[in-house]
């Protein structure tokens, strides 16, 4: 079998996803101005903000109260391309596609914090 037709082969072959992987449409959302709402309670929030590792929470926290990334990455001591792959994943785990979603989503969960 020559090389394009082991990358022919290759390509058309289905591409699976674990199963522990959470897709995206199993949450349940509404339009706004800004992005998306995703209908969740406080409680499957929290689970959802748990899930991060701890330096992804310290981010997430910066990134809620208004930092930029770049003020983010200072404030963390860490380059601007690492606060971005925290931002990134932080993102992907909390079903958001931009940081007014994940503000829209999660700022609820600064005020029980502060409490």
């Amino acid at each position: 079998m020559g090389l394009m037709a082991k990358m022919k082969k290759r390509i058309k072959k289905p591409k699976s996803r674990p199963a522990n992987i959470q897709e995206e449409s199993q949450f349940t959302s509404r339009e706004t101005p800004y992005g998306k709402m995703l209908d969740l309670s406080s409680e499957e929030k929290l689970e959802l903000v748990e899930s991060l590792t701890p330096r992804e929470k310290e981010t997430f926290c910066i990134l809620l109260g208004g930092y930029s990334l770049k003020e983010t990455a200072k404030q963390l001591n860490i380059g601007y391309s690492t606060a971005n792959t925290y931002q990134t994943s932080i993102y992907k785990k909390l079903h958001v596609n931009s940081r007014a979603e994940l503000i829209i989503n999660y700022r609820d969960l600064c005020d029980i914090k502060e409490e």
